[in-house]
């Protein structure tokens, strides 16, 4: 039954507008549910220009969402270097119902023993407060409903329900701004992505009660009644289908030792030369005066971000997922073979520029190292090493339209975590050991090769 106060009630009501922007305006008490907004109230028989009419009592399809380039930047499984973009999904052609419709009121019978010939559906005049509009004789039911959409040749949408016989062409236009999708806004092409797109029914003409049978249970429909329509507009947020997650959780590259070794493959990682000394592993330094150590590698001094980008279909919809591998690195430690070590943000990849020359003024030597130690005592022989611990993560994101979603994805199947890959003196950094010797406060001069 349509709700409202009784003619004759003592209440006073004084109803005020609760339609969108987009919607007809109408007169009502608004009664908000989990996923539809009925109106029970008394409207006008003036329509707002355009409004879409039909008799009686529409089905459903699949969700909204808009189109991408996605397709032409999938790596095909490859990981590529650098970071990767943001594409949204390509949704199915149609756009589906986004919401569950009310039961129509033309299909509930007038109470009574037969309710055959009896007008239809029961209402209830409202007893309006003073200063409250004046409905003008007509009541009526005002409901929210949520037709599907069919893609059109404009790139705009056509809007169907059977259950509330909704058929308008073009109901949703093409194009529209994708940034106005406010609850209330006037449905577009380009705002439908990720919302609920809602139609506001209007019955504006009462019917009568057709009995489907002679004898209990009558069954039958209410014939004759009308709806107007609303233009669709936006009703809400409704995500669209989340991917599994067992696909979330598989790259389509290999992990763990797989993807270290795949990283790593073309890396230098090479010695420590040192100066004095060149490349001579056993060559000598001196105390007092810089050690200059690097390596002679190619390893990443900075994050090293790849990418590869696959799709996945999910209830109709295509979702992009964009899996993205950074191989950090981390604090070198470099151990002077003296007992004393240094911590670097990361190798030291190249020579000094120039050498270490004396300073009488100062009683000191220069120091042109990125990275130096210098030597308190002498030594029959120090062991200079360098140990560095590179972490390659995995994330996957994948827009769903309205929201980009990011979660980590596990690299090593044992932690559950990113990968490590240490390079230490094993793998060749490591120089020495260099007798280190007492020298007079002279320039140091590089030694003549024949």
């Amino acid at each position: 039954m349509l709700g409202a106060p009784r003619e004759g009630s003592t209440a006073e009501w004084a109803l005020g507008a609760s339609c969108p922007p987009y919607a007809a305006r109408v007169w009502g008490e608004v009664v908000r549910g989990p996923a539809t907004t009925v109106l029970i109230a008394a409207l006008l028989l003036a329509f707002v220009p355009g409004e879409a009419v039909a008799a009686g009592a529409g089905d459903v399809g699949t969700s909204p969402g808009p189109s991408s380039q996605g397709t032409g930047a999938l790596t095909g499984g490859h990981l590529i270097a650098g970071a990767g973009g943001t594409y949204l999904p390509v949704t199915p052609g149609d756009i589906g119902t986004s919401g569950g419709d009310p039961r129509n009121p033309l299909a509930i019978p007038p109470p009574g023993p037969n309710p055959q010939g009896m007008s239809c559906p029961e209402t209830h005049l409202f007893h309006v407060g003073p200063g409250s509009p004046t409905p003008g004789g007509a009541v009526v039911a005002v409901i929210s409903i949520h037709p599907g959409f069919t893609k059109n040749v404009t790139g705009g949408y056509d809007g169907y329900d059977r259950q509330f016989q909704y058929a308008v062409l073009d109901a949703i236009p093409a194009g529209g701004d994708p940034a106005d999708s406010a609850v209330g806004a006037r449905a577009t092409a380009n705002n439908v992505a990720g919302h609920i797109i809602a139609v506001t029914a209007y019955l504006r003409v009462r019917g009568s009660w057709v009995d489907a049978k002679p004898v209990a249970p009558y069954g039958g429909s209410c014939v004759g009644a009308t709806f107007a329509f609303s233009p669709p507009y936006v009703a809400g947020e409704a995500g669209v289908p989340f991917p599994p997650g067992p696909i979330l959780r598989t790259p389509p590259f290999p992990t763990g030792t797989n993807l270290v070794a795949a990283l790593t493959k073309s890396w230098t990682i090479g010695s420590i030369d040192t100066l004095p000394g060149g490349t001579g592993v056993t060559a000598r330094t001196f105390v007092h005066i810089p050690t200059c150590a690097w390596t002679d590698s190619t390893v990443p001094t900075t994050s090293a971000p790849y990418h590869a980008l696959t799709a996945t279909a999910v209830n109709g919809y295509t979702l992009f997922l964009l899996y993205e591998v950074t191989v950090t690195p981390g604090v070198v430690v470099w151990s002077w073979g003296d007992g004393t070590t240094t911590h670097e943000s990361g190798p030291v990849e190249r020579a000094p520029s120039t050498l270490p020359m004396y300073d009488p003024s100062a009683q000191t030597w220069t120091d042109p190292c990125a990275l130096s130690h210098r030597y308190a005592s002498v030594s029959s022989g120090a062991t200079i090493t360098a140990t560095e611990t590179f972490t390659i993560s995995i994330t996957v994101s994948w827009s769903d339209g309205a929201t980009v979603h990011t979660q980590a994805v596990a690299c090593d199947a044992v932690t559950g975590g990113a990968c490590a890959l240490t390079i230490g003196a094993a793998d060749g950094w490591q120089s020495g050991p260099h007798p280190v010797e007492q020298i007079e406060p002279v320039p140091y001069q590089p030694p003549v090769v024949p």
